[in-house]
């Protein structure tokens, strides 16, 4: 059998074109670390409005996750803004009457955010969370991980070294300095979201929904657990109690009062349910 020998000129080349692409790669993680310490600088800084922020996401935890900067925003509903759920309320039972009460996003108050915080970019999903998939749930890897419940959810956060958010978190993320109604505006545009559906679709299926931190699916999809304990805002927070609060309305909403980044529902920490999902947060100066 003949013997072919490469030249020292082929194994030059060879490795002349490895070390080029090691070094692109080397440039691209500086470039990359460098963008991450200024949009972190920006972010501390904080905002006014919604559009003095540029959305930046990047990598942590092996999960994508958006940089929500410091600020402050009017969490709950305004009259003028309970007004627009109840007409959507009143549209949905028509002749029978709105049958939801609203009091719980009252009264509308501010809250402020000193420190930035990081938080998913997409709901969790079957992928990230890992474990079996069979049975009627988990059939697609790339779609939000749901039938959890509030302690599972919160394990798995735990667990990559991040958290729930807190509701404030969450809403603020949502809706930012400007209280939107919804994470792309005060309008409900059907096409933003997945709702009134019979079936899931993949996290982030809907980017024209994204909020103003550039995070998806905050409307719709899986509902979402965030941390702490259900309470009216009338009676201020609470240390403990009996039911947990999800977010964001979900794919089986029958309409738009539903998916309003403001509405709030109670549920039993154990609750599971196809509907409902969650996705973490992290302190943004955490590794």
């Amino acid at each position: 059998m003949r013997r072919v020998y490469a030249s020292p000129g082929f194994w030059l080349a060879i490795l002349s074109l490895a070390l080029i692409a090691l070094a692109a790669v080397w440039i691209s993680n500086a470039q990359t670390e460098a963008d991450r310490v200024a949009a972190v600088a920006l972010a501390h800084a904080g905002v006014t409005a919604n559009a003095g922020w540029q959305p930046f996401t990047t990598r942590n935890y092996d999960v994508q996750m958006a940089l929500v900067p410091a600020g402050c925003f009017r969490m709950g509903s305004t009259p003028e803004q309970l007004a627009f759920a109840q007409a959507s309320c009143d549209k949905y039972f028509n002749i029978y009457g709105c049958k939801v009460s609203f009091e719980d996003e009252t009264p509308a108050h501010e809250v402020c955010f000193d420190q930035p915080f990081w938080i998913d970019v997409t709901e969790v999903t079957n992928d990230a969370y890992g474990g079996a998939y069979e049975g009627e749930n988990w059939r697609s890897r790339r779609w939000p991980r749901e039938t959890v419940t509030w302690a599972e959810a919160a394990a798995h956060c735990a667990g990559r070294g991040a958290r729930l958010p807190t509701e404030a978190e969450w809403e603020y993320a949502a809706r930012g300095p400007d209280s939107l109604i919804y994470p792309w505006g005060d309008e409900f545009i059907r096409e933003n979201v997945l709702w009134f559906s019979l079936v899931l679709q993949p996290s982030g299926s809907f980017p024209d929904g994204a909020s103003w931190v550039g995070a998806l699916d905050m409307s719709g999809s899986a509902a979402e657990w965030v941390d702490g304990w259900y309470a009216p805002y009338s009676l201020g927070s609470s240390a403990a109690g009996d039911e947990r609060v999800t977010r964001g309305g979900d794919w089986f909403a029958h309409a738009s009062y539903e998916l309003r980044s403001a509405s709030r529902f109670a549920r039993d920490p154990e609750f599971a349910s196809t509907a409902v999902g969650f996705r973490c947060a992290a302190d943004v100066d955490a590794p």
